[in-house]
C-alpha cells in the first residue's frame, strides 16, 4: 500500500454510514405522486400508465415573459456563480447569464430537443413542455436542426465540444445525426423517454426516424438499444434531479425516468414481464437480503437473527444494495472519493472521475464488509456482480480487487490483506454487470472467527475508471466441500462448422466433489508432468467440463485459482488422468469412460473415443508464461486443444483461440504389486479388478482400473 504524504489522510476514520450518491428529494410526497403505477406489470401496460399520469400538466405558453418559456428556464436551467445567474447549457460550453426573470438570454434559443416536426409541428402540449424544451446556444441549435439522435460513425461535419453534426448508418440507410458529449447523453435518453411516454397518443410524423406510429413501444428497436444504453451509462445527475424539481413546480408534472431510472427496463428494457414496485421489490424475487444483522464494519455475522440455510449453505450475507443503507462501510486511504451507494441503480459504486471537470484524480478506496465467524465452517464462498470500465490500460486487476484478512480492528492500514483473485477485467463495451461466480475463501481462514472481506479500488491521475459491485453474497458449509456452484457452459455453437454427429451429452465423470484447495498447481514445465498425474485444463476463472455438447466440444465450468493453486473447483469439472500415448513422448487423457481425442479433420471437434490411437495422443509443451499447447498427433487438421471466448467452450482449432494452463496434482497409485494397503483386501492381496466399465479383468495391462473399490494406474 502506497505511503502516506498528507497527514489530513492518514488513519483516515472509517466512515460510520454509506454517503448516498443522489439525495432523493421530498421522497414521501414523490412516492405519493407515483401510487397509480405501483404493482404494475411492464412493458405497454405499464408505459400506458405512466402516459395517464404525466400528461396532464400545466401548458407553459412559449416564448418571452415570466409565466413563459424564458420565466422557466430562470429556474430550471440557471445555477448561481458569483453573485449572477448562469445559463445551464446543454449543447456548448459559452457561458451567458440570465438578464431579468422573463428576458430571453442574447445568441440562445428555444430548444426542443425532441424536434417539433416530428409530430408536425403543432403548437400543441408537446411544442410547450419545458421537460424538452432547453436554452440553447444559436449555432449549436441551428447545426443540430431536426436531426436525430445516434452515435456518429467517423469524423464530425460540425461540433464545438459539446455538440456533435456527422453521419450514422440507420435502418441500413446513412443520415445527418446529432450526438451530444458523454455528460449528456443520458439526459436526452430520459427527456426522450418521457416525451414518447408523455405525448404517446401524438401522430408521429417524422417515421423514416426512430418512431413508430403506435403507443407502444412507440420507439423503434435501435431507437430502444440506443436511449438504453446512454440512460446506463450515464446515470441520472444532481442537475436533473434539480430540474426535474423545478420543473414540477412550474408544470406540475415529473419526468418518471429521472425519479425512478429503473422504468426504463421495465417499459423497454429486460423487466418488462415482471411487476413494478417503488419500492424496488421484484415479485417472484428473492425479497432482498436475507442473513446476518444491519451492522456496520465491525460487527459481525453471528448475531440473533437465524442464519438462511439454503441446500445447506449457510447465508452470511446477501447484499443487493436496494435500501437506504447497507451492511458494508468505505474507508479512503488516499484522496476523497470513498464507494458510495447508488440509491437510483441499486449497486456500490467507486471512482474517483470527476465528470463536471472532467479530470482524474489519485485515490484508494475499500468497500469492508462485516465480520464473518467462520469458526464452525470447513468450506466458504464469496460471489458478487460487478462492472470495471475507463481503467487505465492493463491495471484492471490491480486497481480492481477482492482482499481478505482475520485481523482488522478497524485500522485498514495495518491489517493483514491477501488478495482473493478473481477474473478482473474492464468491460469496453457497455454496463453488463459480470458474474463472478462461487469464489472459494481460502482455507486458512476457515475456523476463524472474525474474517473481514473488502472491495479495493485505485485511481491515478492518468485514468481513473469506474468499480461498480452488486449482489455479494458470503454463504459458508460445516463439512466437505459440495462443489458450490457448478455452472453449465453455455451450448452455443458459434462459428463451430462441420458434421453435427451425434448427440454426445454424456457426463463424464468430473471430480465428484472430491475436490479440497489446494490439491492442484500451475504447471510451468511440461517436464512436472509424469504418467498417472490428475490434471485439469484451465484457461483463467473456467475449467474444461466434464460435459460434452454434440459430440464437439467440452463446456467450461468454474474455477477459482491463487498464486497458482487452486482454490475452488466446481464437480462438474473434468480431472484426467495422464496415460501412455501411442506415440512417442506423448499423453493419453483418460477421462473415465474414454480417451480425450481430436475428431475431425474438417470441424473444431473434440470426443470421447475407446479407441486409443494417434488422435487421442497428446504433445504438450508449456512456455514461460505456463501457456499450455496440446496438440493431438492424428491425422485432423484442427488438432490444437484451446479454448474459445467468444463461444465459451474447450475444443480442438486450427488456431485463433486462447492458449490454456495445465494444473496437476501428485499421481493415483501406480503398479498392481505398489498399491496402497487401504486398495488391498483384508488378506492383504489384491481382488476385485474391474474396467473402468465395470466388467471384471483378471489379466490388467496397462491403464485405469477400479481395484477392490479404487481407481488404480497399472503401469
Amino acid at each position: 500500500m502506497q505511503g502516506k504524504t498528507n497527514n489530513k489522510n492518514k488513519m483516515r476514520r472509517i466512515v460510520s454510514s454509506i454517503i448516498m450518491l443522489l439525495v432523493v428529494v421530498c421522497a414521501t410526497a414523490q412516492k405519493e405522486y407515483y401510487t397509480s403505477v405501483d404493482g404494475i406489470k411492464g412493458g405497454e401496460t405499464l408505459k400506458t400508465a405512466l402516459h395517464e399520469l404525466i400528461k396532464n400538466h400545466k401548458v407553459i405558453s412559449y416564448g418571452s415573459g415570466e409565466s413563459s418559456t424564458w420565466g422557466a428556464f430562470y429556474t430550471t436551467d440557471a445555477v448561481v456563480e458569483n453573485g449572477q445567474r448562469r445559463v445551464l447549457d446543454m449543447y456548448s460550453n459559452e457561458k451567458r447569464y440570465f438578464g431579468s426573470k422573463g428576458s430571453a438570454v442574447s445568441g440562445m434559443n428555444i430548444e426542443h430537443s425532441v424536434a417539433k416536426s416530428w409530430w408536425g409541428g403543432n403548437k400543441n402540449n408537446a411544442y410547450c413542455d419545458i421537460h424538452h424544451l432547453n436554452p440553447s446556444d444559436a449555432n449549436a441549435n441551428s447545426a443540430k436542426s431536426n436531426y436525430p439522435l445516434a452515435e456518429i460513425q467517423g469524423n464530425p461535419t460540425w461540433e464545438n465540444g459539446v455538440t456533435f453534426i456527422g453521419n450514422a448508418t440507420i435502418n441500413g440507410k446513412s443520415e445527418k445525426v446529432f450526438e451530444p458529449c458523454d455528460e449528456y447523453k443520458g439526459d436526452f435518453a430520459r427527456t426522450y423517454m418521457y416525451m414518447f411516454t408523455c405525448y404517446q397518443d401524438l401522430t408521429w410524423k417524422y417515421t423514416w426516424m426512430n418512431y413508430e406510429k403506435s403507443a407502444y413501444p412507440t420507439l423503434k428497436p435501435w431507437a430502444v438499444e440506443l436511449l438504453l444504453k446512454w440512460h446506463k451509462q450515464d446515470p441520472v445527475s444532481e442537475k436533473e434531479v434539480n430540474r426535474n424539481n423545478a420543473v414540477y413546480a412550474v408544470q406540475g408534472n415529473r419526468n418518471p425516468y429521472v425519479d425512478y431510472p429503473q422504468l426504463a427496463d421495465y417499459v423497454w428494457g429486460d423487466s418488462i414481464n415482471y411487476v413494478f414496485h417503488l419500492t424496488g421489490e421484484v415479485e417472484g424475487g428473492n425479497g432482498g437480503n436475507t442473513g446476518g444483522d444491519d451492522n456496520t464494519g465491525g460487527g459481525d455475522n453471528s448475531g440473533d437473527e437465524e442464519i438462511e440455510i439454503i441446500d445447506g449453505w449457510k447465508i452470511y450475507l446477501n447484499e443487493n444494495f436496494d435500501g437506504s443503507s447497507m451492511k458494508f462501510t468505505t474507508y479512503e486511504g488516499i484522496g476523497d472519493y470513498p464507494w458510495i451507494l447508488n440509491s437510483q441503480y441499486k449497486y456500490a459504486v467507486a471512482t474517483s472521475y470527476v465528470s463536471s471537470s472532467k479530470t482524474n484524480n489519485n485515490a484508494e478506496s475499500w468497500l469492508l464488509s462485516p465480520f464473518f465467524d467462520f469458526s464452525n465452517d470447513s468450506v466458504a464462498t464469496v460471489s458478487f456482480e460487478y462492472v470495471i470500465r475507463y481503467c487505465e490500460t492493463g491495471k484492471a486487476a490491480e486497481h480492481h480487487k477482492l482482499m481478505i484478512c482475520n485481523d482488522f480492528d478497524g485500522d485498514v492500514e495495518n491489517a493483514t490483506w491477501e488478495t482473493i483473485g478473481f477474473n478482473a477485467t474492464e468491460n469496453t463495451t457497455d454496463w453488463t454487470l459480470t458474474k463472478s461466480g462461487d469464489i472459494a475463501i481460502p482455507q486458512k481462514y476457515m475456523g476463524e472467527k472474525a474474517v473481514t472481506i473488502a472491495f479495493f479500488y485505485k485511481g491515478t491521475e492518468t485514468k481513473a475508471g469506474t468499480f461498480e459491485i452488486d449482489n455479494v453474497i458470503v454463504k459458508a458449509m460445516e463439512g466437505a466441500n459440495n462443489g458450490g456452484n457448478t455452472g453449465s457452459g453455455d451450448g452455443e455453437d458459434n462459428g463451430d462448422n462441420g458434421e453435427n454427429g451425434d448427440d454426445d451429452n454424456e457426463n463424464n465423470e468430473g471430480n465428484d466433489g472430491n475436490f479440497s484447495g489446494g490439491q492442484f498447481v500451475l504447471v510451468t514445465d511440461a517436464a512436472q508432468l509424469t504418467i498417472g498425474d490428475s490434471i485439469i485444463i484451465g484457461y483463467e476463472n473456467f475449467a474444461m467440463g466434464a460435459h460434452s455438447d454434440n459430440g464437439k466440444y467440452r463446456t467450461k465450468t468454474d474455477m477459482t485459482t491463487s498464486g497458482g493453486v487452486v482454490t475452488y473447483l466446481a464437480d462438474d469439472a473434468q480431472v484426467i488422468v495422464l496415460e501412455e500415448g501411442t506415440v512417442a513422448g506423448t499423453y493419453a487423457f483418460n477421462v473415465g469412460n474414454g480417451y480425450l481425442a481430436a475428431s475431425s479433420s474438417s470441424s473444431n471437434n473434440v470426443a470421447t473415443t475407446t479407441i486409443l490411437d494417434a488422435n487421442a495422443s497428446w504433445m504438450i509443451t508449456i512456455d514461460g508464461d505456463a501457456l499450455a499447447t496440446i496438440i493431438a498427433q492424428g491425422d485432423k487438421a484442427r488438432n490444437t486443444l484451446q479454448y474459445n471466448t467468444s463461444s465459451p467452450r474447450f475444443s480442438c482449432y486450427k488456431s485463433g483461440q486462447k492458449s490454456v494452463n495445465i494444473y496437476a496434482k501428485s499421481p493415483v497409485t501406480s503398479g498392481i504389486e505398489g498399491v496402497d494397503d487401504e486398495v488391498k483386501g483384508e488378506d492383504g492381496n489384491v481382488k476385485a479388478i474391474y474396467d473402468l466399465q465395470g466388467r471384471k479383468v483378471e489379466t490388467p495391462s496397462r491403464g485405469l482400473y477400479i481395484i477392490n473399490g479404487k481407481k488404480v494406474l497399472v503401469k
